[in-house]
C-alpha cells in the first residue's frame, strides 16, 4: 500500500473529489487523516501500490495537488532511545517494544505529513528519506530496520 497526500485548494474544498475518484475508479481508498476548512485542506489517503498512477491522475484532473509524501528512517546507532519521538507522535506509530528500544510502525507513519519525530529528536537520529527510482527499491517493505519509507513527488 502507499500512502499519497492530496491538497485541496478553496476552489475543490467543497467537491466531492474522493468519493468521485473512488466510484470512477473503482478503487478502495483508506483515509488515514484529513485538515479541511472552508480555504483548503490535506487529506493522507492509502492506496493500493499497483493503482498509484492511476489515482494520482485522477486526482490531478480534478485540480488538486498530490505527492506520495517523504517518510521516515532511524539511524540505530544513533538512537539512545530517550523516548521522546514515541511521546508526541500523533498517530502512535512509535512505542517502545519490552527491551526499551524504541520501534517505528511503519503501517502508521504519516511521514513528512507530520515529521515531529524529525524535529524533535535531539541527536537527528530520524531522516526524511527518498528512495531512489529503482523499482526494487520502491517496494522493498523488508528493511534492515523495517522503518524505511518512500516518496515520490507527483508534479501537477
Amino acid at each position: 500500500m502507499a500512502r499519497i497526500l492530496v491538497r485541496l485548494n478553496e476552489n475543490s474544498v467543497s467537491e466531492p473529489i474522493v468519493s468521485e475518484v473512488i466510484l470512477e475508479n473503482k478503487v478502495l481508498i483508506a483515509i488515514l487523516s484529513a485538515h479541511i476548512n472552508s480555504k483548503g485542506g490535506e487529506i493522507v489517503l492509502e492506496v493500493q501500490d499497483d493503482k498509484v498512477d492511476a489515482i494520482v491522475s485522477a486526482f490531478r484532473q480534478k485540480g488538486t495537488t498530490v505527492t506520495v509524501p517523504k517518510l521516515i528512517e532511524v539511524d540505530t546507532n544513533r538512537c539512545f532511545n530517550c523516548g521522546s519521538c514515541v511521546a508526541l507522535c500523533p498517530v502512535g506509530a512509535i512505542s517502545v517494544d519490552t527491551d526499551l528500544t524504541i520501534q517505528f510502525n511503519k503501517e502508521k507513519c504519516v511521514g513528512s505529513v507530520c515529521s515531529i519525530c524529525v524535529d524533535v529528536c535531539p541527536v537527528r537520529a530520524i531522516n526524511s528519506i527518498k528512495y531512489s527510482n529503482n523499482t526494487e527499491n520502491k517496494h522493498n517493505k523488508n528493511n534492515d530496520n523495517n522503518n524505511v519509507r518512500r516518496e515520490k513527488q507527483v508534479d501537477k
